[in-house]
């Protein structure tokens, strides 16, 4: 009965699979392939790798839901990595190769850098004077927020974007400026 629901889930993909396959080699994450493909990374991940043999050495339940919980509650990369009983570097490459994904999603400064467009200066200034949220946790130096904080804040914030090249304002002024030095 699994195979058949599987089975199911990939055969509106059929066509996809050998560019599904192309991507996957260049280094595109399962996850960015499915929302190309307006489709579930699972999916993708079903459709290249095959359903995963029972009893699969590779996976640990009780450890992958010990990770999990810990994620949740706010656990470093580091903590996550010891509950799956793995080295930190390793979980680190794998998160960024695309390879593992720890969900829900997390947001760095770098993260806030890339969705609203604003510069590492801007950034800090955002933080310093309060117009971000406090962070929701740290991972070593660096802190973080979950991705629903952030959705959240930029609903309640209104900010201003610049129609050109797609960069968030937190003020009228803010925006003006910027059309008027980059876009003028």
């Amino acid at each position: 009965m699994l195979h058949r629901a599987a089975l199911r889930l990939i055969i509106p993909h059929l066509d996809d699979v050998a560019a599904w396959r192309r991507a996957r080699k260049t280094g595109v994450s399962d996850e960015a392939i499915a929302r190309l493909s307006d489709t579930l990374p699972e999916v993708v991940t079903l459709a290249l790798d095959g359903w995963p043999a029972p009893g699969d050495p590779g996976l640990d339940e009780s450890r992958v839901v010990a990770a999990h919980r810990c994620w949740r509650a706010g656990g470093s990369r580091a903590e996550v990595a010891a509950a799956l009983g793995i080295p930190a570097d390793r979980l680190i490459r794998q998160l960024k190769s695309g390879e593992s994904d720890l969900l829900p999603h997390r947001l760095t400064t770098s993260d806030l850098r890339k969705r609203y467009g604003w510069s590492p200066s801007a950034t800090g200034l955002y933080r310093r004077k309060g117009v971000l949220p406090p962070t929701d946790g740290r991972d070593g130096t660096r802190g973080w927020w979950w991705q629903e904080s952030i959705d959240s804040w930029g609903r309640q914030r209104e900010l201003l974007w610049c129609d050109a090249c797609h960069h968030a304002f937190i003020s009228p002024s803010g925006l003006g400026e910027h059309r008027t030095r980059m876009h003028a």
